[in-house]
């Protein structure tokens, strides 16, 4: 297995067991999974993202964290607006099918322009749409913080996708009304 930093000199690098046991430690912790879309010279544009999070309530912000051998997150930084897709339970093939190099990701998938334009993927569990206010190297990968514009989730949708321990899991059980806000 490569080492994720080796192409990028100057950056210290775990190796051997260290990165072993970093990997094994850090798959412990459950992660959402998304895909960061745009329109970019007329086309959709994405990627899979499963390094999300809330930031900030006033104003509303979120963070994500491409690797920065990325070669789709040059295309989508040039996209005026994003959406943040948090995929649904079943949408495992559709987080497979954006991690996936050279391929027409949007092949098969049904999609809508949110209100900024980006890509709403159809049957996601809900979207942020977002402008990218700031970004900031960070080892081999980048902190974007992006403000969110307009929000929501499908109603009807009620499980996550999840990975977790390295495998894709079909997320949670449904909240019952006590529990939502």
């Amino acid at each position: 297995m490569s080492n994720a930093t080796e192409d990028l000199p100057g950056l210290p690098q775990l190796s051997g067991p260290d990165a072993d046991v970093y990997r094994h430690v850090l798959g412990h912790y459950p992660t959402g999974v998304a895909v960061i879309t745009g329109i970019v010279d007329g086309a959709p544009v994405g990627l899979a993202m499963n390094s999300f999070t809330s930031v900030s309530m006033h104003p509303p912000l979120v963070l994500f964290c491409p690797a920065r051998s990325s070669t789709t997150w040059p295309l989508l930084q040039r996209a005026p607006a994003i959406c943040i897709n948090v995929l649904s339970a079943g949408q495992e093939s559709v987080s497979r099918q954006f991690a996936l190099k050279d391929a027409d990701r949007f092949a098969g998938l049904e999609w809508t322009p949110g209100r900024n334009g980006a890509p709403l993927l159809s049957d996601a569990l809900g979207w942020l749409e977002c402008v990218v206010t700031a970004e900031q190297p960070a080892g081999d990968h980048s902190v974007v913080i992006a403000e969110i514009e307009q929000l929501g989730v499908h109603a009807d949708i009620s499980e996550p996708l999840v990975f977790f321990r390295g495998r894709y899991h079909r997320g949670l059980p449904p909240l019952d009304d006590t529990d939502r806000p």
